[in-house]
């Protein structure tokens, strides 16, 4: 039997490993749920995301079976996000608001009430107060942790530094001017994402300067670009007005990461109907493809693999919209025979649900998955 690190490097390297390498994110209250169910105490403090995600601690990844954990920056003590004195509202380091909204299900999450730059100009740019990447707090213990991880624990180890740019452009901006900004005012448009793209390029390096030499994987943050009919953008402008940027940043990425190990991979978080796009992610460097929204229009996983698995490897593939919310135990282990079958040939595929695990999510389907997964990714596959 290899160890977790092991099984994801060859998996990583187009090989079949023993069998299909598994990852899992999780929100708050779903991994409080998923504790309580496994009997397993939470002991650590939890550090909650503004998605609400938590880091499963080793115990429950390696009861569950799951392959991989990831280090992310510390935030400098005086860059911390704040609550206001209405008590509700987190303000972050690039100075957008939230607001925390319950959730019918349980659990919260936090919902964008106010961009920064909303009414902003060129000029305005350089007034705001972004975040410092010189400020050291943001390397703090990084190094010590992945260190610790790796050398105690057999996990694959994934880094998480820098943010998006896209996605930061549009919550900076409000969503709909973002959008209009590609067609109606490109040179604010330019500005904003190559200032954002120069930061996340500064964060990407703090981190992995610090942890590199430790990680298999680097996820250079989310960028999605789709949604579930389609893509979010056309093709056209996204070439013209963002893959410069994200190419820019994705490169620097890989860089980076090589020069402290030669063979990291580069992982994009991108949601939805991407398809249209993947042969200019894999362009630009993407090696591992993320999250693999089954649901979603044209991402139909045995023409994708057919078409890509020489050239990306694929992360995700499990419903988190239908089968893991709503469906029995017994639905979910034929959702993973299903996305091995089509997946997992050759090897290029860690399983894991599409989108951090939410709430309504039963426990019991979570340990369904991860037992699915076992029993049926075992290498030479036999799902007939």
């Amino acid at each position: 039997m290899l160890t977790s690190r092991e099984r994801v490097i060859i998996a990583l390297n187009h090989e079949e490993p023993d069998r299909v390498p598994m990852d899992l994110t999780i929100t708050e209250l779903a991994y409080r749920n998923l504790a309580e169910f496994l009997g397993v105490a939470i002991e650590e403090p939890l550090s909650i995301s503004s998605f609400t995600e938590v880091r499963p601690s080793v115990t429950i990844l390696k009861k569950l079976g799951v392959d991989i954990t990831y280090i992310k920056l510390s935030s400098p003590h005086k860059r911390r996000g704040y609550r206001s004195t209405s008590g509700d509202i987190l303000v972050d380091e690039w100075g957008i608001k939230m607001k925390k909204v319950p959730l019918p299900s349980g659990g919260f999450y936090f919902e964008d009430v106010e961009a920064p730059l909303a009414t902003a100009t060129i000029d305005d740019l350089e007034r705001h107060p972004w975040p410092d990447p010189n400020d050291p707090g943001w390397g703090e213990e990084v190094e010590e942790k992945a260190k610790r991880l790796y050398e105690e624990t057999d996990l694959a180890l994934m880094g998480r530094f820098g943010g998006p740019v896209w996605e930061t452009a549009y919550r900076m901006r409000g969503y709909s001017q973002c959008l209009m900004d590609l067609i109606v005012n490109p040179d604010f448009a330019s500005a904003l994402l190559g200032k954002i793209c120069e930061l996340q390029i500064a964060f990407d390096k703090i981190g992995l300067q610090a942890a590199g030499k430790y990680l298999q994987v680097f996820k250079v943050s989310g960028e999605d670009l789709g949604i579930q009919t389609g893509p979010m953008i056309s093709p056209e402008t996204f070439r013209m007005m963002l893959k410069p940027w994200l190419c820019k940043r994705w490169r620097a990425a890989k860089r980076e990461f090589l020069s402290h190990n030669p063979d990291g991979e580069i992982m994009l978080h991108s949601c939805g109907s991407v398809r249209i796009f993947i042969k200019d992610l894999i362009e630009c460097g993407i090696d591992i493809l993320d999250p693999i929204q089954v649901g979603a229009a044209r991402m139909e996983l045995v023409e994708l693999k057919e078409e890509f698995g020489d050239r990306l490897v694929f992360h995700g593939g499990i419903d988190t919209q239908q089968v893991l919310p709503f469906g029995t135990p017994r639905q979910v282990e034929e959702e993973v025979k299903r996305r091995i079958k089509a997946l997992a040939p050759g090897g290029g595929y860690i399983l894991a649900p599409v989108h951090n695990v939410q709430a309504d999510v039963p426990p019991e389907n979570l340990v369904a998955m991860c037992e699915a997964a076992i029993k049926y990714g075992q290498y030479p596959l036999n799902l007939s």
